[in-house]
Protein backbone atom coordinates (compact mmCIF):
# COMPACT_ATOMS: atom_id res chain seq x y z
CA UNK A 1 0.00 0.00 0.00
CA UNK A 2 1.07 3.67 -0.60
CA UNK A 3 2.60 5.15 2.37
CA UNK A 4 0.54 8.15 2.24
CA UNK A 5 -2.57 5.97 1.86
CA UNK A 6 -1.44 3.88 4.59
CA UNK A 7 -0.95 7.31 6.76
CA UNK A 8 -4.52 8.21 6.48
CA UNK A 9 -6.35 5.42 7.52
CA UNK A 10 -7.85 5.58 11.25
CA UNK A 11 -5.63 4.26 13.96
CA UNK A 12 -6.88 1.95 16.65
CA UNK A 13 -6.16 0.70 19.79
CA UNK A 14 -7.19 -2.73 20.78
CA UNK A 15 -7.22 -4.17 24.17
CA UNK A 16 -8.14 -7.70 24.95
CA UNK A 17 -6.24 -9.84 26.73
CA UNK A 18 -7.52 -13.35 25.20
CA UNK A 19 -5.23 -13.81 22.30
CA UNK A 20 -7.94 -15.55 19.78
CA UNK A 21 -10.60 -12.51 20.38
CA UNK A 22 -7.80 -10.17 20.12
CA UNK A 23 -6.64 -11.90 16.72
CA UNK A 24 -10.13 -11.52 15.35
CA UNK A 25 -11.40 -8.61 16.24
CA UNK A 26 -7.46 -6.84 15.17
CA UNK A 27 -8.81 -8.80 11.47
CA UNK A 28 -12.06 -7.27 11.45
CA UNK A 29 -10.57 -3.85 12.01
CA UNK A 30 -7.89 -4.24 9.49
CA UNK A 31 -10.88 -5.27 6.61
CA UNK A 32 -12.65 -2.51 7.66
CA UNK A 33 -9.35 -0.33 6.31
CA UNK A 34 -7.82 0.71 9.89
CA UNK A 35 -4.44 0.41 11.30
CA UNK A 36 -4.22 -1.53 14.73
CA UNK A 37 -2.28 -1.40 17.53
CA UNK A 38 -3.56 -4.56 20.14
CA UNK A 39 -2.70 -4.13 24.10
CA UNK A 40 -3.01 -6.92 26.36
CA UNK A 41 -4.54 -5.65 29.22
CA UNK A 42 -5.13 -1.76 30.32
CA UNK A 43 -1.44 -1.39 31.88
CA UNK A 44 -0.23 -1.61 28.69
CA UNK A 45 -3.09 0.16 27.37
CA UNK A 46 -2.65 3.49 29.07
CA UNK A 47 0.94 3.36 28.22
CA UNK A 48 0.55 3.28 24.41
CA UNK A 49 -2.29 6.37 25.17
CA UNK A 50 0.80 8.07 27.27
CA UNK A 51 3.39 7.58 24.04
CA UNK A 52 1.03 8.02 20.67
CA UNK A 53 -2.39 9.09 19.59
CA UNK A 54 -5.18 6.81 18.57
CA UNK A 55 -8.32 7.80 16.77
CA UNK A 56 -10.39 5.56 18.62
CA UNK A 57 -10.05 2.29 21.02
CA UNK A 58 -12.30 -0.88 21.30
CA UNK A 59 -11.77 -2.55 25.29
CA UNK A 60 -12.17 -5.76 26.35
CA UNK A 61 -14.15 -4.95 29.50
CA UNK A 62 -12.77 -7.66 32.18
CA UNK A 63 -9.10 -8.11 31.28
CA UNK A 64 -6.61 -8.88 33.58
CA UNK A 65 -5.00 -6.51 36.24
CA UNK A 66 -6.34 -3.77 35.15
CA UNK A 67 -9.80 -3.83 33.64
CA UNK A 68 -11.41 -1.89 31.07
CA UNK A 69 -13.13 0.61 33.39
CA UNK A 70 -10.71 1.44 35.13
CA UNK A 71 -8.30 1.49 31.88
CA UNK A 72 -11.16 4.30 30.56
CA UNK A 73 -11.20 6.15 33.83
CA UNK A 74 -7.37 6.61 33.75
CA UNK A 75 -6.97 7.15 30.12
CA UNK A 76 -10.20 10.02 30.56
CA UNK A 77 -8.14 11.06 33.33
CA UNK A 78 -4.85 11.69 31.50
CA UNK A 79 -6.76 13.73 28.83
CA UNK A 80 -8.34 15.83 31.52
CA UNK A 81 -4.83 16.85 32.50
CA UNK A 82 -3.64 17.16 28.90
CA UNK A 83 -6.22 19.45 27.12
CA UNK A 84 -4.42 19.96 24.40
CA UNK A 85 -2.75 16.32 23.51
CA UNK A 86 -4.19 14.28 20.83
CA UNK A 87 -5.55 17.56 19.01
CA UNK A 88 -7.64 18.56 22.21
CA UNK A 89 -10.13 15.69 21.69
CA UNK A 90 -11.21 12.83 23.48
CA UNK A 91 -10.49 9.08 21.94
CA UNK A 92 -13.74 7.39 21.29
CA UNK A 93 -13.82 4.41 23.29
CA UNK A 94 -16.14 1.24 22.80
CA UNK A 95 -16.86 -1.36 25.40
CA UNK A 96 -15.86 -5.36 24.12
CA UNK A 97 -17.70 -6.96 26.32
CA UNK A 98 -20.51 -9.69 26.80
CA UNK A 99 -24.44 -8.47 27.57
CA UNK A 100 -24.05 -10.30 30.71
CA UNK A 101 -20.77 -7.74 31.42
CA UNK A 102 -20.94 -6.50 35.35
CA UNK A 103 -22.37 -3.32 35.63
CA UNK A 104 -23.79 -3.04 32.33
CA UNK A 105 -23.78 -0.35 30.27
CA UNK A 106 -24.16 2.18 33.00
CA UNK A 107 -21.27 1.07 34.31
CA UNK A 108 -19.42 1.32 30.66
CA UNK A 109 -20.68 5.13 30.35
CA UNK A 110 -19.93 5.88 33.99
CA UNK A 111 -15.80 4.75 33.45
CA UNK A 112 -15.42 7.12 30.37
CA UNK A 113 -16.11 5.12 28.15
CA UNK A 114 -18.86 5.96 24.75
CA UNK A 115 -20.41 2.66 23.73
CA UNK A 116 -20.93 -0.66 23.90
CA UNK A 117 -20.06 -3.64 21.45
CA UNK A 118 -21.47 -7.56 22.87
CA UNK A 119 -19.54 -10.23 21.69
CA UNK A 120 -19.34 -12.21 19.29
CA UNK A 121 -19.32 -9.02 17.29
CA UNK A 122 -19.54 -9.49 13.51
CA UNK A 123 -17.76 -7.36 11.21
CA UNK A 124 -20.52 -4.92 10.06
CA UNK A 125 -20.89 -4.05 14.18
CA UNK A 126 -17.52 -2.92 13.86
CA UNK A 127 -18.06 -0.70 10.74
CA UNK A 128 -20.82 0.88 12.06
CA UNK A 129 -18.85 1.79 15.39
CA UNK A 130 -16.26 2.85 13.10
CA UNK A 131 -18.74 5.19 10.98
CA UNK A 132 -20.66 6.13 14.29
CA UNK A 133 -17.28 7.39 16.03
CA UNK A 134 -15.12 8.66 13.62
CA UNK A 135 -17.91 10.93 11.82
CA UNK A 136 -18.35 12.49 15.20
CA UNK A 137 -14.31 13.18 16.26
CA UNK A 138 -13.84 14.34 12.76
CA UNK A 139 -17.05 17.07 13.07
CA UNK A 140 -15.57 17.51 16.19
CA UNK A 141 -12.15 19.00 14.62
CA UNK A 142 -14.11 19.51 11.19
CA UNK A 143 -13.07 23.27 10.40
CA UNK A 144 -9.15 21.95 11.00
CA UNK A 145 -9.79 18.79 8.99
CA UNK A 146 -11.48 20.59 6.44
CA UNK A 147 -8.65 23.43 6.15
CA UNK A 148 -5.76 20.27 6.11
CA UNK A 149 -7.26 18.83 3.15
CA UNK A 150 -7.37 22.24 1.22
CA UNK A 151 -4.35 22.90 1.59
CA UNK A 152 -2.90 19.70 0.18
CA UNK A 153 -3.03 19.47 -3.45
CA UNK A 154 -5.99 17.68 -5.50
CA UNK A 155 -3.30 15.95 -7.58
CA UNK A 156 0.40 14.70 -6.94
CA UNK A 157 2.33 15.58 -9.80
CA UNK A 158 4.76 13.24 -9.23
CA UNK A 159 2.36 10.34 -10.25
CA UNK A 160 1.50 12.21 -13.73
CA UNK A 161 5.56 12.82 -14.31
CA UNK A 162 5.55 8.76 -13.61
CA UNK A 163 3.37 8.55 -16.31
CA UNK A 164 4.70 10.56 -18.66
CA UNK A 165 8.19 8.89 -18.11
CA UNK A 166 7.03 5.94 -19.87
CA UNK A 167 6.75 7.45 -23.32
CA UNK A 168 9.40 10.33 -23.10
CA UNK A 169 8.98 11.40 -26.78
CA UNK A 170 5.11 11.37 -26.70
CA UNK A 171 4.37 12.41 -22.85
CA UNK A 172 2.17 15.54 -23.94
CA UNK A 173 -0.04 12.84 -26.25
CA UNK A 174 -0.08 10.37 -23.78
CA UNK A 175 -1.22 12.61 -20.58
CA UNK A 176 -3.84 13.92 -22.30
CA UNK A 177 -5.22 10.34 -23.45
CA UNK A 178 -5.24 9.38 -20.13
CA UNK A 179 -6.79 12.18 -18.23
CA UNK A 180 -9.34 12.99 -20.98
CA UNK A 181 -10.21 8.88 -20.03
CA UNK A 182 -10.56 9.78 -16.31
CA UNK A 183 -12.70 12.80 -16.82
CA UNK A 184 -15.16 10.91 -18.81
CA UNK A 185 -14.74 7.52 -16.95
CA UNK A 186 -14.59 9.11 -13.73
CA UNK A 187 -17.98 11.36 -13.80
CA UNK A 188 -19.66 8.10 -14.45
CA UNK A 189 -18.30 6.57 -11.57
CA UNK A 190 -19.21 9.47 -9.37
CA UNK A 191 -22.73 8.62 -10.56
CA UNK A 192 -22.84 5.62 -9.55
CA UNK A 193 -21.67 6.04 -6.52
CA UNK A 194 -23.94 8.84 -5.32
CA UNK A 195 -26.83 6.61 -7.14
CA UNK A 196 -25.73 3.70 -4.68
CA UNK A 197 -25.64 5.79 -1.70
CA UNK A 198 -29.20 7.12 -2.58
CA UNK A 199 -30.59 3.57 -3.62
CA UNK A 200 -28.89 1.75 -0.69
CA UNK A 201 -27.39 -0.80 -3.16
CA UNK A 202 -24.15 -2.22 -1.75
CA UNK A 203 -23.00 -4.16 -4.20
CA UNK A 204 -23.17 -1.08 -6.85
CA UNK A 205 -21.43 1.23 -4.25
CA UNK A 206 -18.51 -1.79 -3.91
CA UNK A 207 -18.18 -1.83 -7.86
CA UNK A 208 -18.16 1.99 -8.56
CA UNK A 209 -15.81 3.13 -5.16
CA UNK A 210 -13.54 0.72 -6.26
CA UNK A 211 -12.80 1.57 -9.28
CA UNK A 212 -12.74 5.27 -9.43
CA UNK A 213 -10.47 4.45 -6.25
CA UNK A 214 -7.71 2.62 -8.66
CA UNK A 215 -8.11 4.93 -11.35
CA UNK A 216 -7.60 8.14 -8.99
CA UNK A 217 -4.97 7.28 -7.00
CA UNK A 218 -2.94 6.21 -10.60
CA UNK A 219 -3.05 9.92 -11.74
CA UNK A 220 -2.18 10.92 -8.24
CA UNK A 221 -5.66 12.19 -6.12
CA UNK A 222 -4.19 10.63 -3.41
CA UNK A 223 -7.07 12.04 -1.05
CA UNK A 224 -9.91 12.10 -3.49
CA UNK A 225 -8.73 8.37 -3.71
CA UNK A 226 -8.47 7.63 -0.07
CA UNK A 227 -12.33 8.68 0.37
CA UNK A 228 -13.27 6.14 -2.70
CA UNK A 229 -11.50 3.46 -0.42
CA UNK A 230 -13.35 4.52 2.76
CA UNK A 231 -17.03 3.89 0.41
CA UNK A 232 -15.29 0.75 -0.60
CA UNK A 233 -14.71 -0.81 2.46
CA UNK A 234 -17.98 0.23 4.02
CA UNK A 235 -19.43 -1.43 1.50
CA UNK A 236 -17.05 -4.61 1.97
CA UNK A 237 -18.22 -4.30 6.00
CA UNK A 238 -22.57 -4.42 4.67
CA UNK A 239 -23.26 -1.31 6.08
CA UNK A 240 -23.47 1.43 4.30
CA UNK A 241 -25.69 3.54 6.76
CA UNK A 242 -23.04 6.49 6.95
CA UNK A 243 -22.14 6.87 3.43
CA UNK A 244 -24.85 9.54 2.67
CA UNK A 245 -22.25 12.02 5.01
CA UNK A 246 -19.69 11.15 2.86
CA UNK A 247 -21.35 12.62 -0.49
CA UNK A 248 -20.42 16.17 0.08
CA UNK A 249 -16.88 15.63 0.85
CA UNK A 250 -16.64 13.19 -2.16
CA UNK A 251 -18.26 15.66 -4.27
CA UNK A 252 -16.00 18.44 -3.32
CA UNK A 253 -12.76 17.06 -3.24
CA UNK A 254 -13.69 15.69 -6.73
CA UNK A 255 -14.32 19.28 -7.69
CA UNK A 256 -10.96 19.43 -6.76
CA UNK A 257 -9.49 16.86 -8.91
CA UNK A 258 -11.40 18.20 -11.74
CA UNK A 259 -9.88 21.60 -11.87
CA UNK A 260 -6.42 20.77 -10.83
CA UNK A 261 -6.27 17.96 -13.90
CA UNK A 262 -7.78 20.91 -16.47
CA UNK A 263 -5.09 23.54 -15.57
CA UNK A 264 -2.23 20.70 -15.52
CA UNK A 265 -4.16 20.10 -19.57
CA UNK A 266 -3.92 23.61 -20.14
CA UNK A 267 -0.25 23.82 -19.24
CA UNK A 268 1.23 20.95 -21.22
Amino acid sequence: MDKRNEETRPVILLVDNDPLNREIVKDMLEHCGCRVHVAGNGHEAVDACSRESFDMMFLECLTPEMDGFATAESIRSMEAKNPGGTAGKKIPMVALCASSAAGGSEAILRSGMDDCLAKPCRIADIQAMLDKWLAARREEGGASDAQGRESSPAIDHEALEMLASLQPQGAKELLTKLITVYLDSSSKQMKGILDAVNSHDITALLTAAHTLKSSSASLGAVNFAEQCRELEMMARSGVIDGAGNRVAPLEHEYDRVRDSLAHYLASL
